[in-house]
């Protein structure tokens, strides 16, 4: 139905006033009626490549806590947009992968460090302080393997990270 097609609404509508419109429902088109994937087997098909995925990605993530200590010591001697932008996409990947490999707190370290550098207002500088205190939990993390929410200790440091955020992006 087109705009110009709708029907006014009274001035002053009662509670029994409306019109009900019908949608064509053309799903039923896009999805064939026999044949096509058995639910069950695409789904032990996703859950078991995602078990292989997960096996790698510890591997992937030793990897990428090299590449963050370069790109941190690159920021360090260099505190320029481009070297802060470089690690910031490193750590976005890092935070997007964390959680679904079993790792949620590097999802959450990320996930505060994302947002310091992207929320924080245009008129304050990245403290090259608070960027490395997110890169040493985020090793701590990894070289201890810990996986799932963490310990106490753990909890009050991602606490801790983003209270510190909290304020300086206010």
């Amino acid at each position: 139905m087109a705009k110009d097609e709708l029907p006014e609404v009274p001035v002053n509508p009662d509670k029994s006033w409306h019109q009900v419109v019908e949608r064509p429902n053309t799903l039923a088109k896009k999805v064939p009626k026999i044949g096509g994937k058995n639910p069950e087997k695409a789904f032990a098909e996703a859950e078991s490549i995602v078990k292989r995925m997960a096996a790698e990605y510890v591997d992937k993530l030793a990897d990428d806590i090299e590449q963050m200590k370069k790109l941190a010591a690159a920021y360090r001697s260099d505190p320029s947009d481009a070297n802060l932008d470089k690690l910031f996409r490193l750590v976005h990947n890092m935070r997007g992968q964390g959680a679904t490999f079993g790792f949620p707190l590097i999802t959450e370290i990320g996930r505060t460090f994302c947002r310091y550098v992207r929320e924080r207002p245009a008129d304050i500088e990245v403290k090259p302080a608070l960027v490395d205190q997110h890169l040493k939990a985020l090793q701590v993390v990894y070289s201890q393997s810990i996986k799932g929410s963490g310990d106490e200790i753990s909890q009050a440091v991602v606490h801790a990270l983003s209270e510190v955020v909290e304020k300086e992006i206010g």
